[in-house]
């Protein structure tokens, strides 16, 4: 694959797909699409069974546990590390120069987190909006005219 200048990421909890920019001003292309096949389903349909029962501490009665933590979130940092593994990946192997990530604020804080130390640096480009039921050229009208700096 030829070196891009940029990599753009697009992304929300259930679905991300990878842009490539040649120059600052120019179109972005898809390279890849990537779905979270269990991003979309609901916490229940997550949970393999029914939360636990336990018994009142000061008496006879007993009701479910709320479970510690919540499946869907589990699912959406999986992506996000699944994603910033790739990102990883593509800079060590000199796909890009530059990166850029759109998401909606929630999950760009995933992803945020996930990046390693090294693939943070190569960041260009943030953009808190879910964009990423757009096409290509619909989704760059809602992007800066100069997606990264020429001089870098």
């Amino acid at each position: 694959m030829l070196r891009a200048k940029l990599w753009l990421l697009v992304a929300d909890q259930a679905r991300a797909r990878l842009f490539k920019a040649m120059s600052a001003r120019g179109t972005i292309e898809e390279v890849h699409d990537f779905i979270s096949p269990r991003g979309r389903m609901r916490d229940q349909d997550l949970a393999t069974d029914r939360p636990g029962r336990t018994f009142d501490s000061g008496g006879t009665g007993r009701h479910a546990m709320e479970p510690s933590t919540d499946p869907t979130e589990v699912e959406t940092i999986e992506f996000a590390k699944s994603l910033a593994q790739i990102l990883d990946r593509g800079r060590i192997e000199g796909l890009y120069r530059h990166l850029g990530i759109v998401a909606p604020p929630a999950f760009l804080g995933h992803l945020r987190k996930q990046l390693s130390t090294e693939t943070s640096r190569e960041l260009v480009l943030e953009i808190d909006k879910n964009l990423a039921q757009l096409d290509a050229a619909t989704m760059r009208d809602h992007l800066p005219e100069r997606l990264f700096d020429l001089s870098s």
